[in-house]
């Protein structure tokens, strides 16, 4: 049997899909593993995916990997920067900084339209909305319209174009060199017409799940963590833009299950 391994839209379908593609003929090519490696279309079909095991392999946010936490599902969590904790970063058009928990969190306060990535994505969507409820904003009527794009360059463009006035993008630092880097991740050129204004708690990283359904998928995880020159290795983690994997620990996603459990 092929192994089969799924990652989420996140990068934008056409980079992912590529690099995925690369990913499995080197898995081929290297170990002698034939693989089948696809893309999801949204969060919901990767999450139904990982907790019915129907694939061997997944690259999940911390939302997801928190419910696989629960069934005691491998996970490698990414580091990057030499972290495996990052936080998300609320942002607004530049120079809107009427545009604030301040001034949000007001009583009254004029309604807003929310950019997201995915529901359940955590630096894109659910970090942002916690960090909102904590700094007493009423998230339940300061919208007047929210918007998924199921990746952080649709969330940001449609914050540049004019579409949203807020949206949010992970970090791995808490200084606007840190903000300046994820935003150039994704819109480029483009991310001087961004900023942002309030970080959020820490939450482990985004990781690769094993579902526990396949033999060579074990294989795999074990070559990921102790053969760091293998050109599969090499490959997952620029597909995923991480420099190392690290095995995470029970209970690293308890908060955010925490965070899925507000109303």
């Amino acid at each position: 049997m092929p192994l089969t391994i799924l990652f989420p839209p996140t990068l934008g379908r056409v980079r992912a899909s590529a690099r995925a593609q690369l990913l499995a003929e080197s898995l081929e090519r290297q170990l002698g593993i034939r693989a089948v490696v696809k893309v999801a279309n949204n969060y919901v079909e990767l999450e139904e995916k990982v907790l019915t095991r129907a694939v061997d392999l997944a690259w999940a946010p911390p939302s997801i990997c928190a419910k696989a936490e629960e069934q005691e599902q491998t996970i490698l969590k990414a580091v990057r920067q030499g972290r495996s904790m990052y936080r998300s970063v609320l942002i607004r058009r530049k120079g809107e900084e009427a545009i604030s928990l301040e001034e949000l969190a007001k009583k009254g306060a004029t309604p807003i339209r929310g950019a997201w990535v995915d529901p359940l994505s955590t630096g894109g969507h659910l970090l942002a909305i916690s960090l909102l409820r904590q700094s007493g904003v009423a998230t339940n009527t300061i919208f007047s319209e929210q918007t998924f794009h199921g990746s952080y360059q649709g969330s940001l463009l449609a914050l540049i174009r004019g579409d949203a006035d807020i949206s949010s993008i992970y970090v791995y630092g808490q200084e606007e060199v840190d903000v300046r880097w994820s935003l150039s991740e994704h819109v480029g050129a483009s991310e001087t017409q961004l900023e942002g204004f309030a970080f959020s708690d820490e939450s482990p990283s985004d990781g690769l799940i094993d579902t526990g359904s396949n033999e060579s998928a074990r294989d795999l995880v074990d070559i990921l963590l102790n053969k760091p020159e293998n050109r599969a290795r090499t490959l997952l983690l620029e597909l995923i833009d991480a420099e190392n994997l690290e095995l995470a620990k029970e209970t690293d996603y308890w908060a955010i299950r925490q965070a899925l459990a507000q109303p």
